[in-house]
């Protein structure tokens, strides 16, 4: 393919960078959003086609701020993909500290994709467009923290309805779900290898996954190839068998 305008939200790290990489070697320019600017430019300086866009995306004003940048930077988007988020770690003893890990959970994982989703909407490539949202495994699986977990399923859920308004333009809203990826920071501190080969023995290839693997779902979902793929929440976890 190669040409295309690609938005990727938390794309310095882990699996977003992974997906920022997939794009780059189809030759398309690349805006990478992300908090640390020092992060976004690493990856910028591998080279190719990468703008390296620094931004809160849970704070209205900063949004605009970076939707002026990519407008600027590339004019019309034809592909975003909202990956930025994270689980959220810290006391949930008091009424208040609950509070604080759900809104904040919230914010981090749910609004970011909504706000930026929103924002460049006017600028969606239309018809053609492509929205890839990243969920979950936990959405559906009783593993990590539950706000984690209740956010990245609101997010499932709101792929149903954006793909239903921006069809109507001619675009497609779509969500992938990994399962376990050790490469990212949301699994914080390396694990045993024992504690690693009992995840894998419970997948049903028998390995965890890499970021490689969610990018390549997210590449597809927004080929032409899967134009005629909508709503759909695609499960990216090697075929998860039980939970550990």
């Amino acid at each position: 393919m190669g040409g295309r305008n690609v938005v990727v939200t938390g794309g310095g790290t882990g699996i977003g960078r992974g997906i920022v990489r997939r794009f780059v070697a189809d030759g398309d320019r690349v805006l990478i959003v992300g908090r640390r600017a020092e992060v976004l430019e690493e990856l910028a300086a591998e080279g190719g086609d990468v703008v390296p866009i620094a931004g809160d995306l849970t704070d209205p004003r900063q949004v605009e701020e970076v939707t002026a940048r990519i407008v600027e930077a590339a004019g019309t988007v034809d592909v975003l993909v909202a990956n930025a988020g994270g689980s959220r770690h810290g006391p949930q003893e008091t009424v208040a500290q609950v509070a604080d890990h759900w809104v904040a959970t919230m914010r981090q994982n749910v609004l970011s994709a909504v706000l930026i989703e929103h924002a460049l909407r006017p600028h969606l490539r239309s018809p053609g467009g492509r929205v890839v949202v990243i969920s979950s495994s936990t959405a559906r699986h009783l593993a990590g923290n539950a706000a984690y977990g209740a956010s990245k399923a609101a997010l499932s859920r709101w792929v149903l309805a954006l793909g239903d308004e921006i069809g109507g333009i001619g675009g497609t809203a779509n969500a992938v779900a990994p399962g376990y990826v050790p490469e990212t920071e949301l699994s914080g501190v390396s694990l045993a290898k024992e504690r690693v080969e009992r995840i894998a023995s419970a997948i049903g290839v028998r390995r965890t996954g890499r970021p490689e693997d969610i990018a390549e779902a997210v590449h597809w979902l927004a080929s032409p190839g899967a134009g005629y793929v909508n709503v759909t929440v695609i499960e990216t976890d090697g075929g998860r068998r039980r939970q550990d």
